[in-house]
């Protein structure tokens, strides 16, 4: 009777490894990259084109905390957690800007790490500026064995943490135009590398992911201190698709606020406000699955700043005095 208890115990403990398992996976190939609402302001960590495009040196770092109160058995937070940050600047020698992002992403008990250098090359176009760019990522990811806990000795779940690397590029254009247009497509994970996560582990491929994006700004005739901003963000990964419809209303360029609908999986309220070079943004997602918990919070705080390069002083001869 006590064996027959600790063997389905066993079970269980496989069970959840392998429902961690297929979340990780099947959330990895819609989404093995990490998820965020604000992505009208992450155009630098899914698009190598965007480096220094807006002409300043900016910073920007996104937080999100996906599915809250999801835990397991032993009431360890299991929901995921993801934060990005990416600088970029542009640099008038290269004819361009430069870009590099890190970027961490939880779910359950695995833990990937991306660092990405980026290098764009701007040229002008219309009204608006044209950046073609790529970047060179390294991605660490780990799985921590130690949380599964099974009941008797298993070969398959042992303790410690076994992590792998990888090495891939990534391409994107990206077209913008100051105070109206914006458009964006690019491609990551370009060379779908497959490793071994551990010894006797499963072999985990990357899968190759697609983004394009594009919004425009729309100024009330009547009153131009409030702008309009609708825009949409898309993410393919080969097999399935995800599709952000997003608008924002931006008042005297300091307040805003908007609505996200993310097709089939989540509805999400967004405000925001910019006090001199820094900005601040704030999105609550409201699930609209049984797998949403209670919904998901996400933070943004950028800087960004201008380098006004004092002229340099030129001497003329008067001719007068020789």
């Amino acid at each position: 009777m006590i064996s027959s208890v600790n063997n389905r115990k066993l079970i269980s403990v496989r069970l959840l490894a392998i429902f961690i398992l297929a979340i990780s996976v099947n959330t990895g190939f819609a989404q093995q990259e990490p998820q965020f609402t604000l992505n009208m302001f992450n155009h630098m960590a899914v698009n190598p084109g965007y480096a220094g495009l807006r002409d300043a040196i900016t910073v920007t770092g996104i937080m999100r905390q996906q599915w809250i109160g999801i835990e397991d058995a032993d009431g360890t937070k299991v929901s995921p957690e993801s934060f990005v940050i990416s600088g970029d600047s542009p640099i008038r020698l290269l004819r361009g800007g430069v870009s590099a992002t890190v970027m961490q992403d939880k779910i359950g008990y695995f833990k990937d790490i991306y660092v990405r250098l980026g290098y764009a090359y701007h040229r002008p176009l219309g009204d608006g500026k044209l950046g073609i760019g790529f970047n060179v990522g390294f991605l660490n990811k780990s799985l921590d064995y130690g949380k599964l806990k099974p009941v008797d000795d298993d070969p398959i779940i042992k303790g410690g943490t076994e992590s792998t690397m990888f090495t891939d590029i990534a391409f994107g254009a990206f077209y913008i135009q100051p105070g109206g247009l914006y458009m964006g497509l690019s491609t990551t994970q370009l060379l779908e590398g497959s490793r071994q996560l551990g010894s006797g582990g499963s072999e985990y491929k990357l899968r190759r992911h697609y983004y394009a994006t594009a919004g425009y700004q729309i100024s009330w005739i009547r009153n131009p201190a409030y702008v309009l901003i609708p825009g949409v963000f898309v993410k393919y990964d080969g097999t399935t698709a995800q599709i952000d419809l997003n608008a924002r209303l931006q008042y005297n360029e300091k307040f805003w606020g908007g609505l996200t609908y993310r097709f089939q999986e989540t509805a999400a309220v967004m405000i925001g406000m910019s006090v001199k070079d820094l900005s601040f943004g704030y999105a609550y997602d409201i699930p609209l699955s049984r797998i949403g918990g209670a919904g998901s919070h996400e933070i943004m705080v950028r800087y960004s700043f201008k380098l006004e390069l004092e002229k340099t002083r030129k001497s003329f001869r008067n001719t007068r005095f020789l």
